[in-house]
């Protein structure tokens, strides 16, 4: 078979063409559809709830983040002075080391 009668062959073989959209009788699920109701006022409502709700979680985020500076800040403060405290003591030890009671 020669191409010329291949491609006549082709064009007489009817091709079906297919509905797109609302001629196939379904809308295409790619598109959003618009609902009208009472629920899109309560999905605002939830939605600013929520909303309010993060950004009370973010505020209360931050400020446990500064009570947790400030309690290792005076845990820092603590620790020094344990260690000025252990060394005090140390020196009042050996003062004291070689000195019995009715010397003192």
């Amino acid at each position: 078979m020669s191409l010329p009668s291949i491609i006549s062959i082709i064009r007489t073989i009817p091709i079906p063409i297919l509905a797109v959209g609302e001629q196939s009788g379904k809308p295409n699920r790619s598109v959003a559809r618009h609902i009208p109701g009472p629920n899109l006022e309560q999905l605002g409502q939830r939605a600013s709830t929520a909303a309010s709700e993060i950004s009370r979680a973010h505020q209360l985020a931050m400020e446990r983040g500064e009570k947790l500076n400030l309690l290792e800040e005076r845990a820092e403060r603590m620790a020094n002075t344990a260690q000025d405290f252990s060394g005090t003591a140390h020196q009042l030890m050996l003062k004291y080391k070689d000195k019995k009671w009715y010397q003192l």
